[in-house]
C-alpha cells in the first residue's frame, strides 16, 4: 500500500525534558538505547541524550555510534528506559504512532467486520479503514481489544488486524478519508497510550514501541 501515510513522531523535546528531570534527581544512571532505542531511533536519541547531559548510554552490540559515553554493557549503574521514553504512565510519551483513514463505510447494526466477523457493530456505524497492520508491527492481539483516536475521540479497533490495515468502529462520529488515526501517544491529549496498548497486547510498552516496523516513517521533532 504505497503512498499511505504511516508515521511515528519522536518528540526529542519531551525526551530531553524527562532526561533533564532524571539527571537532576540522580545523574548516575545509564540510558538504555538498545533495540534502536526501542524503536525511537538510536542515532537521534543518543544525540539528544548527550545534549541533555547523559554521560553513559547502553546500545545493542554491533552498532556504529560515534558519541562519547556509548557502551554495549552496563557498568553496574542504574539503567533507565521506560521513564525516559515516557511509557511508564507518568512522563510525557516520546513516540506517537499515526496512521491514515483510507476508506469509510456506513454499516448497519449487526454488521460483521474483518476476517471471520469476530466483531459486529452494536449500532448503525461509520467504519474507518486504516492503513496500518501487523506488517507494520501492530500486534494482532489488539484485535477487538484496543482503541484508537480518530474523528475526535477514541473508538474501538473492530475485528481482526490484517497485514496492511485494520478497522475502527467510529459509531456516530464521521471520519473522513485522509484523517489521522492515532494508535498511541500522549494520553493528556486524549490519545490511547502505549501503556494502554501494552495491556491490550499483553507485552511491555517498550516491546510494543520497538516492534513498530520500518514502513512507519520516524519523524523527529
Amino acid at each position: 500500500m504505497s503512498g499511505v501515510r504511516r508515521t511515528a513522531t519522536i518528540d526529542l523535546v519531551a525526551l530531553k525534558s524527562t532526561l533533564t528531570e532524571l539527571l537532576e534527581r540522580d545523574d548516575s544512571f545509564v540510558l538504555d538505547a538498545r533495540a534502536d532505542a526501542y524503536g525511537h531511533g538510536a542515532d537521534a536519541v543518543i544525540a539528544a541524550a548527550t545534549e541533555a547531559g547523559v554521560s553513559e548510554i547502553l546500545v545493542s552490540p554491533g552498532g556504529e555510534f560515534g558519541s562519547p559515553g556509548v557502551v554495549t554493557h552496563t557498568s553496574g549503574r542504574a539503567l533507565v528506559s521506560a521513564e525516559a521514553y515516557g511509557v511508564d504512565g507518568i512522563h510525557r510519551p516520546v513516540m506517537t504512532v499515526v496512521g491514515e483513514v483510507i476508506a469509510v463505510k456506513r454499516a448497519l447494526q449487526g454488521a460483521g467486520v474483518s476476517y471471520g466477523y469476530t466483531y459486529r457493530t452494536s449500532i448503525e456505524s461509520h467504519l474507518a479503514l486504516v492503513g496500518l497492520g501487523y506488517a507494520d508491527g501492530i500486534p494482532r492481539l489488539a484485535s477487538n481489544r484496543a482503541s484508537v483516536f480518530v474523528a475526535g475521540g477514541q473508538h474501538p479497533l473492530a475485528g481482526r488486524i490484517a497485514m496492511d490495515q485494520f478497522v475502527a468502529d467510529c459509531g456516530s462520529a464521521e471520519p473522513r478519508v485522509g484523517d489521522d488515526v492515532v494508535l498511541f501517544g500522549d494520553s493528556a491529549l486524549g490519545f490511547p497510550s502505549a501503556v494502554d496498548w501494552a495491556v491490550h497486547t499483553e507485552r511491555p510498552p517498550l516491546e510494543l514501541t520497538a516492534g513498530i516496523g520500518p514502513r512507519v516513517q520516524r519523524v523527529f521533532s
